[in-house]
């Protein structure tokens, strides 16, 4: 991926750019700008490997664009645009660190030499940051190593120049990772990618062992069992390996750092004893968090109960204090505020026929694009009301699953019916039916069907001699003492004083 800015005040000039890139190899990510000061803004929005840039434009033109950019951006390639009689402004900007000119009209097997070359410089530059970054990696978590398994502060003068141990005083809390089998021999170059793509978050990536991994991270403010939750269920749809996380309690720095693990292989032993949990946590950190202010984890199981539910009145509920939360709270980061929204409408896109409708990738790319908390909160309310929107739109299309039900009760009331069983009948999820058909008759299904059966007997008392037991079985109960009671508590009055009449409550017990 190549990100290219281009500078230059007539737009036409600019489409014409974005063409010939279009012809090139690989893949371009353009960001446009009309003059030298917008420029500027966008190098300081967006990274950015090549900027090609015009040279007369308004406010600052593109010598002076070019001298500031290489000032911010030592590494940037800069490639100008110049008219003949401006060839002497293109001599002038290889002083200012230009990488190259071309000259106007622009010929395309000219341009196409000229990305060429620059490409090679990229990919040569990014090859051997790259590398740095390996190698600097490499000796920081051979260190690291160990001293977390000798305690021995010693091991670490060695690693003086070499780590920059202010990063590592900044961090605050561990994720311990791990798999069944030796999982991290052959992943742990691609897992630390794929869970900073999940996360969107730095973390610093330690591979202890074949089956061991550890995250560690810098902000204090964060509920850490979200985002192990959340490590989890990536690992788990991306890899058919089991998977276990221990979440320590908070610490401060690296020193804490023999002690942390010591308690976190502590945790990771209740696997033995509730493998079908998979996160756990430290009970310090437990008591912690049942204080007056509720965990983003335990809101975001409510919001995923509720989405699971179609429940959305509680949905909002649920949703207004999470927002309320971080309104009025600024200790947290921005990265974790986005991470916590963007769980929201992850959960959204579980529902399939919703996700069908809208792109998930681009709605997170959108709430990390925000620059308030507001605009956070506005995305992810937007994204509610369009599946609340998709849920209506459902109810309208679902009244025949409705009604089958309901005819499907009108005929079977004496079997044992269940949500499940009636949900098969009509190939929906439980919780999808339950939903609907609230929403379609104004309660629940199973005061439906006992309001139904209600009916039936009183029918059948009215109009038959059959005996108590008889209409007990008959309208599907298959307790007759409990079908008594039912009757009274929804008609005042007991079988058989109905039968007869008489309202008045009977306490004897009828002859059945």
């Amino acid at each position: 991926m190549y990100r290219v800015l281009v500078v230059d005040d007539e737009k036409l000039e600019r489409d014409g750019i974005r063409f010939l890139l279009s012809m090139e190899e690989g893949e371009w990510e353009i960001y446009e700008a009309a003059n030298g000061k917008l420029a500027l803004n966008e190098l300081r929005k967006h990274p950015v490997d090549l900027m090609l840039t015009d040279i007369k434009m308004p406010h600052m033109d593109g010598l002076e664009l070019s001298k500031k950019a290489r000032e911010e951006y030592p590494d940037l390639e800069i490639i100008i645009f110049s008219g003949y009689g401006d060839f002497a402004f293109a001599q002038e900007a290889i002083r200012y660190g230009v990488t190259d000119y071309v000259l106007k009209p622009v010929d395309p097997d000219r341009f196409h030499d000229t990305i060429q070359k620059i490409q090679k410089e990229i990919a040569s530059r990014k090859n051997k940051e790259q590398q740095s970054i390996k190698e600097k990696s490499f000796l920081q978590q051979y260190f690291l190593l160990g001293y977390i398994y000798s305690g021995d502060q010693e091991r670490l003068k060695e690693a003086e120049g070499i780590v920059d141990f202010s990063v590592w005083e900044q961090w605050h809390c561990a994720i311990l990772i791990e798999s069944d089998e030796a999982f991290f021999d052959s992943a742990s170059d691609e897992v630390p990618l794929e869970i900073r793509e999940e996360l969107r978050r730095s973390f610093f990536y330690l591979n202890l062992n074949g089956r061991q991994s550890l995250l560690l991270f810098k902000d204090v403010y964060c509920d850490y069992v979200l985002v192990a939750k959340n490590v989890y269920n990536l690992l788990k749809r991306l890899h058919p390996v089991r998977f276990h996380l221990a979440v320590s309690r908070r610490f401060d720095g690296y020193q804490k750092l023999p002690e942390i693990m010591e308690q976190l292989e502590q945790q990771m032993e209740e696997k033995f004893y509730h493998p079908d949990i998979h996160v756990y946590t430290s009970e310090e950190d437990e008591e912690k968090n049942t204080g007056e202010e509720e965990q983003d984890s335990r809101l975001m199981e409510k919001i995923s109960e509720d989405i699971s539910r179609k429940d959305v009145k509680q949905l909002w509920s649920h949703f207004r204090s999470l927002a309320s939360k971080y309104q009025s709270n600024t200790q947290f980061s921005a990265m974790y505020v986005k991470f916590v929204f963007s769980n929201v409408i992850r959960e959204l896109f579980q529902e399939n026929r919703f996700a069908g409708e809208h792109r998930l990738d681009l709605e997170v790319d959108h709430l990390y694009g925000c620059s308030t908390i507001q605009e956070i909160i506005e995305v992810t309310e937007k994204n509610i009301r369009q599946y609340e929107e998709f849920l209506d739109r459902s109810m309208s299309e679902s009244r025949d699953e409705v009604a089958a039900v309901k005819n499907y009760i009108y005929n079977h009331y004496a079997e044992d019916l269940n949500l499940e069983t009636l949900a098969e009948k009509v190939y929906l999820s439980s919780g999808y039916l339950s939903f609907i058909f609230k929403k379609e008759t104004g309660m629940n299904l199973n005061r439906f069907i006992r309001v139904f059966r209600m009916e039936k007997a009183k029918e059948l008392l009215r109009t038959t001699n059959m005996k108590v037991a008889m209409v007990s079985e008959q309208v599907g109960f298959a307790n007759s003492s409990y079908f008594c009671r039912s009757f009274r508590e929804y008609y005042g009055s007991s079988p058989e004083s109905y039968r007869k009449g008489n309202n008045e409550d009977e306490e004897s017990s009828e002859e059945v």
